[in-house]
This record gives structure tokens, C-alpha cells and sequence, in this order.
């Protein structure tokens, strides 16, 4: 979609009304036929945008018309009070405050306006378009767009600007020679940077022009590609003829980018050279010794590959540079494209739209929240029980449910069929059900740091965030899981070992014996329970006790087990390894009957206005007791008094065993 800005007069007095388009030069140079406006195409009233913003409609265009080759429509304003913007904004209008409006439209027909016109960057001029929306806008990208100079003399204009009144094709010839002057009336020449900066811009289209060709021929090549039936003229041109027009197009593009790097790289200061599809930047050094580091672009220095940057990081800079707008005060596309202006997905979601990003509203963002909630447990998948214990046995999600019940059927009576004789009476049999119940629990932090830490500290607080979050939290998590503490309601589940009895250790020697006495006992407990049937028993171990596994020996000297992994299939069990086990300690659980509910994503908020109790092992209430006898809880800090900013973190999540006795531990082992 192209646009075309304007500021109009109201045409006949009228405040709602609007020329939306005419047949004057616009600054990229192309004329927009009054006559070619396809206005029978247009099935209901074009919005009304603000800014060209889809989620900003102040109202519908109506009485759309060319009139005296100008394009007209008039704007009938939403009755809706639920937005204050859009009465303030149709307060301007009335107030002749706001009378700038751009046209976006679709071109379906256009011609060389000039005979010099470059086939693919123009100047066109188009015979034909349809109309696909019109904005208010608040800055006219077009300097001559005046809202009262539209219809003065053109030597009235020309005195206004500075410029001679001139034919569209006399201006067309001096905007496409660099480094022409343009003559004044009097004889004098408009300085070289104005000339400069003209050229600058039609560069900028070119470029963009350019990019827009190459996607066409890429599109043409891949719908060429996936048809089996090519006559003869279409295999040459998916052969021949559009590779080669897509190198053409490259070597253009590259060398438009080489002009516009030679016309702006007028200081010396440190450069990005980013060649197309490559892995890394490279910067070119300056005069001094010492390679300049422009602060805040994201450039690195001689060679560097760029790091491969997966979803979680995305999440990380997100909350980092949350975090530095709340305390900034600045927006947040500002603060994002100071912070990684040269992120390519960062680009993407500053062109996309000026609304922040919501976890409600589908396509921007909450595809992202599930995404990046997957991401966050993915961290911990190498090294922590959790992930690796989730994944083999059954996963929910609480969603909207403030409780999961689960239901489990009891190991009697049964319904197992019974020998019969001929004529006899069958047997009638009944199932017993019970229900476990998952209910939704949190893990929570909050960190605080100075103001000048989240200013001055980017991007590196975000490493902070991401390790501490992830990692200590999946500490924490792990050592919970595996403890023998009681379910307490509302605050957390109970620890895997919690009311289980240990199993007494083999003394069993040489230690190999013992090692493969103490796992058959473990696994022979939970099968004599009526587990082990349905999936792996996983064997939770500290990594001393995976090392001596590995390393076990027959009588004769040979390895007893090739790898951990075989050791795994030779006993039928899955070996989880970490560091939160106790050494000498080995649990065995059933993983079918272990079963985890998590939100929907970890929950973050930031405050720069509160005060807590800074506490890490019993924090408390900020006051308790009563009225004149009350405690306070010490020490305390206000956020505003001292310039701090707290992130809070939250992560549902809870667990539970559908069955009893599917848990096994020995305390000690030998080995």
C-alpha cells in the first residue's frame, strides 16, 4: 500500500471535509490522476485512522468524490465515548488544528511520468487506484502541503519557498541529477545540503523500490516452483529469466546502498557494514588506534559473529527493556530501538504497530506468551529434575481452573473376567474411583536494583535477569520436589519423599554388587505396587553415583556398562542426574503416575512507588497489631525515597502422585 499526504482546506466551509488526494507532484516525486480513483470499487466507507494506526478508527469516510480534480470525502465521527482520544481528535479537526490527511491506496495501473523515469523506482504517474483508507495524521510529510496555500498563484508559492514556479517535469529533471543547484528567482542557488538532502530521499525509495521488486520476482520464482505442469516459456523463466533478474536486482539494491552510505557517511565515525545474508558485522576501523564502539547500537567489533538469538532471549530484552522505559520514563519503542535498533525482529515489531504488545489480543502478542512460556522451561531441560521428570509422566495446564482433579482407579476389586460353565450365571463386577486434585501454587521473587543499574546497565541487566531467574529458580524448584516436607494448602505441594520410608542399603561387596542390588530394590518395590507397567521408572541420582555407574567393573577387570544409557536399557529405567541430590541418596519414581499442572506464563511486574520488607527467609506484613500497638517490619525500603525498582516474578506450578508407594529412596548407598 503507497500514500500520498496532503493538508486540505475544507472545501465549501465545510470542518469535516477533506481533499484527500490531487494531481500535484508528492514528494516521492509521482502524480496521482484525480480520474483514475476506481471510486465503484469501494464496497462500504473507508475508516477513519488516526496516525494510520488500524486500532485507532475515529470514524468513516462518506461522499466520496472527484470534484475540480481533486478527491473529496467528508468524515462522519464514531458516537463511541469509550475512547477519549477520538472526541480530542475530532476536537482538532473542528478547531482547525488538525487539517493534515494521508491517503493510502493501491496502484493498479501507472505510466513513466517522465521520459528519464526508471522503470522500477518512476517517477509514475498513476492512471488508476484504488482507494484503501485515509488517515488524520498529525506531521504533513509534504512541506507545500499548506492547508490555505493550495490554491495560490505558483509565483506566489514559488516567492513562499524559495523556489521558481516551474513545469513537474523541469523539477523532475533537477531532482534526479545530484548535486545540481536549483536556481532561486534571483539569481542566487539553494545551498548543497538542501540539494543533498533531496537526493537522500529518492535514494531512500530506491531502495526501497528495489526491495519491493525483488519479493515480486521471489514470489513469481517460488509459484513457478511449485506447479509441475510448465509449458515451455514458463521453464525458461523459472530456468533463465528470473534468476537472473533477481541477481540484477540484487546488484541494484547493493549498489543504491553504496550511494546512500557514501552521501550520509560524510564524519568519521565507526560504521556497520552489513552485507545481504550475512552471519556477521564487521566494523570498519577509524583514524585512531582504538576502534570506536558507538554506545547503544547493538554493533560489534572486528569480526564478531552475531549471536544466533532464540525466543527466550527476545522475552529477556522484552523485560529488560520494560524495565528501563518504567523507570526512564520513555517510551518503550524508543527504548527498545536505542537498545537493539539492530535486531532485526526488534525492527519488525517497531514497523508493525504503536500499540504495546497485550497477552489478550491474538496476533499481537499472545501467540508470544505461549511460545516464550515453553521457552522458559526449556532452560531448564539439561540440567534440572523437574523438565525431565515433567516430560515423562502426565502434563495439564490450570488455565481458567482454579482446581484439577485427576482421577485414579483403585487397584480393587476389579473387573477381570471369570471362568464360566455352560448355562451358568456370569459374574457381576463393580470399579472403584478416587480423585487427586492439583490446585495452583507459586514460586516467587522480587529483586530490587538502583535506578542508575537499570539506566546505565543495559544491555547486561538483562543477562542478570534471565540467569537469576532461570537458574536459581529451577534450583529452588528441584530442591522442593525432592524434599520430604507436607502439602500445605494454598502454599505449596508436598516433596516426592514425603512419607516415604527408605529402603536399608546393600552392603553387598565388591560396591558393583551393591550398585545392582540397590536398584533392583528399588525398582522391585514400585513394581510390587502395581507400578511400572505404563512408562519408565526414572532413577533420580547425585552425578557421584552416575559417575561410579559409568565406571563399574565386572571381576575381570571389563566395564560392567558401556555408557550411563546402556546401563538405562539394560535395567529398564530412565537416569536423571543432578547436583540438587543429596550424594548417596537414590530415588526411584514411577513417572506415569506423576502428573503437573503449570500457568499459562511466568507473571512479571516492575514498581518504582512501593515499599517492602527486604527479607529473604520470612518476609512479612509492612505492619501487624493493632491500632497504637502495631509492629512494624524491619528493614524496609521505599522504592521512591531511595530511586530503586523492584521486578517481581511469579510461577504457578504444582504436582502430585496419582498413587501411593510409587515413590522409592535409599537413604545411603555404598557405591
Amino acid at each position: 500500500m503507497l500514500y500520498q499526504q496532503r493538508a486540505a482546506p475544507p472545501p465549501g466551509g465545510e470542518p469535516d471535509e477533506f481533499v484527500l488526494s490531487d494531481g500535484s507532484l508528492d514528494r516521492m516525486g509521482d502524480v496521482i490522476e484525480p480520474g483514475g480513483w476506481q471510486l465503484d470499487q469501494i464496497k462500504s466507507d473507508p475508516p477513519v485512522l488516526f496516525n494510520h494506526n488500524r486500532d485507532q478508527i475515529v470514524g468513516r469516510w462518506t461522499n466520496i468524490r472527484v470534484k475540480d480534480g481533486k478527491l473529496i470525502g467528508k468524515i462522519v465521527w464514531a458516537k463511541s465515548d469509550k475512547w477519549p482520544m477520538g472526541q480530542y481528535i475530532r476536537d482538532l479537526v473542528r478547531e482547525g488544528v488538525l487539517r493534515t490527511v494521508s491517503v493510502g491506496f493501491q496502484p493498479v495501473a501507472r505510466e513513466p511520468l517522465t521520459k528519464d523515469a526508471d522503470k522500477h523506482h518512476g517517477p509514475f504517474r498513476f492512471t488508476k487506484q484504488q482507494l484503501l483508507e485515509c488517515s488524520l495524521v498529525s506531521v504533513p510529510a509534504n512541506p507545500n502541503a499548506l492547508a490555505l496555500a493550495k490554491d495560490l498563484p505558483r509565483d506566489v508559492l514559488a516567492e513562499v519557498f524559495c523556489k521558481t514556479a516551474r513545469r513537474f517535469d523541469e523539477l523532475r529533471a533537477d531532482h534526479a541529477k545530484p548535486g545540481k543547484h536549483v536556481l532561486r528567482e534571483g539569481g542566487g542557488s539553494l545551498s548543497e545540503t538542501r540539494s543533498t538532502k533531496m537526493q537522500t530521499q529518492t535514494i531512500a525509495q530506491k531502495i526501497q523500490a528495489a526491495q519491493q521488486n525483488i519479493s515480486i520476482l521471489r514470489d513469481r520464482l517460488n509459484e513457478l516452483a511449485a506447479r509441475d505442469d510448465l509449458d515451455a516459456d514458463e521453464t525458461k523463466s523459472y530456468q533463465e529469466d528470473l534468476p537472473a533478474q533477481i541477481e540484477e536486482a540484487r546488484r541494484e539494491l547493493e549498489a543504491h546502498r553504496r550511494v546512500e552510505r557514501s552521501l550520509v557517511d560524510d564524519t568519521p565515525t565507526a560504521i556497520t557494514v552489513q552485507p545481504e545474508r550475512r552471519e556477521q558485522e564487521i566494523i570498519l576501523p577509524t583514524t585512531s588506534n582504538t576502534p570506536t564502539m558507538p554506545s547503544g547500537d547493538g554493533r560489534k567489533l572486528f569480526a564478531i559473529p552475531k549471536k544466533k538469538l532464540e525466543p527466550g532471549d527476545h522475552l529477556a530484552r522484552a523485560l529488560a527493556a520494560w524495565t528501563k522505559a518504567h523507570v526512564t520514563k520513555d517510551p518503550i519503542d524508543k527504548v527498545l530501538r536505542d537498545s537493539y535498533g539492530a535486531d532485526e525482529m526488534t525492527n519488525v515489531v517497531l514497523r508493525a504497530a504503536v500499540n504495546p504488545a497485550m497477552t489478550t489480543v491474538a496476533t499481537w502478542a499472545a501467540e508470544l506468551v505461549q511460545t516464550s512460556n515453553v521457552d522458559y522451561l526449556d532452560r531448564l531441560i539439561p540440567n534440572f529434575i523437574f523438565p525431565q521428570l515433567k516430560a515423562l509422566g502426565a502434563s495439564y495446564t490450570f488455565g481458567n481452573n482454579g482446581v484439577l482433579k485427576i482421577p485414579v482407579r483403585a487397584a480393587t476389586p476389579t473387573l477381570a473376567g471369570a471362568w464360566t460353565a455352560e448355562g451358568g450365571a456370569k459374574p457381576v463386577k463393580r470399579a472403584s474411583f478416587s480423585t487427586v486434585s492439583l490446585t495452583p501454587t507459586k514460586l516467587s521473587v522480587i529483586s530490587t536494583f538502583s535506578e542508575e543499574m537499570a539506566t546505565y546497565g543495559m544491555p547486561s541487566i538483562e543477562a542478570i535477569i534471565r540467569q537469576a531467574m532461570s537458574d536459581d529458580t529451577g534450583i529452588a524448584l528441584d530442591t522442593y520436589l525432592i524434599d520430604n516436607v507436607a502439602a500445605s494448602a494454598g502454599v505449596r505441594p508436598a516433596g516426592l519423599l514425603n512419607g516415604v520410608t527408605p529402603i536399608t542399603a546393600s552392603a553387598a561387596t565388591p560396591s558393583t554388587a551393591a550398585m545392582v542390588a540397590d536398584l533392583k530394590a528399588l525398582v522391585a518395590a514400585i513394581t510390587a505396587a502395581g507400578g511400572g507397567g505404563r512408562g519408565p521408572i526414572a532413577i533420580i541420582m547425585n552425578p557421584a553415583q552416575a559417575l561410579a555407574l559409568g565406571f563399574a567393573q565386572t571381576t575381570t577387570g571389563d566395564f560392567l556398562f558401556s555408557s550411563v544409557e546402556q546401563a538405562a536399557s539394560k535395567f529398564g529405567v530412565r537416569f536423571i542426574v543432578s547436583n540438587t541430590v543429596t550424594a548417596g541418596r537414590v530415588i526411584a519414581v514411577d513417572a506415569a503416575d506423576f502428573a503437573t499442572a503449570l500457568g499459562d506464563v511466568p507473571r512479571f511486574a516492575v514498581s518504582t512507588e512501593a515499599t517492602l520488607h527486604e527479607e529473604d527467609t520470612t518476609p512479612l506484613a509492612l505492619g501487624t497489631g493493632t491500632q497504637g500497638s502495631g509492629v512494624l517490619a524491619v528493614p524496609m525500603r521505599s522504592l521512591f525515597q531511595t530511586d530503586a525498582v523492584a521486578i517481581r516474578m511469579s510461577l504457578y506450578v504444582s504436582w502430585v502422585m496419582r498413587r501411593a508407594s510409587m515413590v522409592q529412596t535409599i537413604a545411603s548407598v555404598i557405591w
